[in-house]
């Protein structure tokens, strides 16, 4: 007859044994991690994460961060990321040192996921105020006072189109310290949250060119007709003030002659 095991001999056996199917179980886990089969890797890492798996903790936390297999969830994120830091996990005492920071950041990752609206777009050199232009204009000093302004206005607005053409693509106007911050969802809405601002910038700046050019346009109409109905009156006055005094002398001659001849 075999001889009956020893009670700790048995349990060291139970654990050996367990050990073995947490290593398989973690190694299938990180299989189908690498193939970004997240619907089989998730549910094995929540499995071995709740068994006290640091490992599993650890990427648990990171799954809840980046949203594979599951929602993000950034406070579920943290409550696995402490369990793998309290069991001495330097990953996630490294990722715990980012959500930290974030906290921190929590305004800057807000500002540029929502709140940014490309204000540094139409600020400074770029801001480009619309000038007043008038129906029209009817002296020298107002015309030059106009002229100037509209020079002015297409100035500021060929560099404000010649900054956006030179513009860097959205993810390279984050702030790289706050873009590396930010989970890769959050990453993608700054991204198109920027790139959308921007499209809407241009769009109003193409608005306020095509309204400036017509009144700039109006205005060149009017002051030109009005120039030159002003020139023609003028000359019509020269005429008229030369017939006069052509008149005049005239007259002068006649009333000058002897009388009887």
């Amino acid at each position: 007859m075999m001889k009956r095991l020893g009670v700790a001999m048995l349990m060291l056996m139970l654990m050996l044994v367990a050990g073995m199917a947490c290593a398989d179980d973690l190694g299938d886990a990180e299989k189908a991690l690498r193939a970004k089969a997240y619907d089989k890797a998730f549910p094995i890492y929540a499995k071995l994460a709740n068994a006290g798996n640091a490992e599993a903790q650890f990427r648990l936390g990171e799954m809840y961060w980046y949203g594979d297999g599951t929602a993000v969830d950034m406070a579920k994120s943290q409550t696995w990321l402490q369990k793998a830091a309290a069991s001495g996990h330097g990953g996630a005492k490294e990722t715990l040192g980012i959500l930290q920071t974030r906290e921190k950041r929590a305004a800057d990752i807000a500002y540029w996921t929502q709140g940014y609206k490309g204000e540094d777009l139409v600020s400074g050199k770029y801001a480009c105020p619309m000038p007043a232009i008038p129906a029209v204009s009817k002296t020298n000093a107002d015309i030059k006072a106009v002229s100037e302004a509209i020079a002015n206005w297409e100035t500021c607005y060929n560099d404000f189109v010649a900054g956006i053409n030179q513009l860097a693509p959205p993810n390279k106007r984050i702030p790289t310290d706050v873009l590396q911050l930010m989970s890769p969802r959050e990453a993608e809405q700054a991204i198109a949250h920027v790139d959308d601002a921007t499209v809407a910038v241009v769009t109003r700046r193409q608005a306020e060119a095509l309204n400036f050019s017509a009144e700039r346009d109006a205005w060149h109409k009017a002051t030109n007709e009005f120039v030159l109905a002003a020139n023609a009156q003028q000359e019509a006055n020269k005429a008229s003030l030369a017939t006069d005094i052509r008149r005049e002398e005239e007259a002068r001659k006649l009333d000058s002659r002897p009388i009887g001849k």
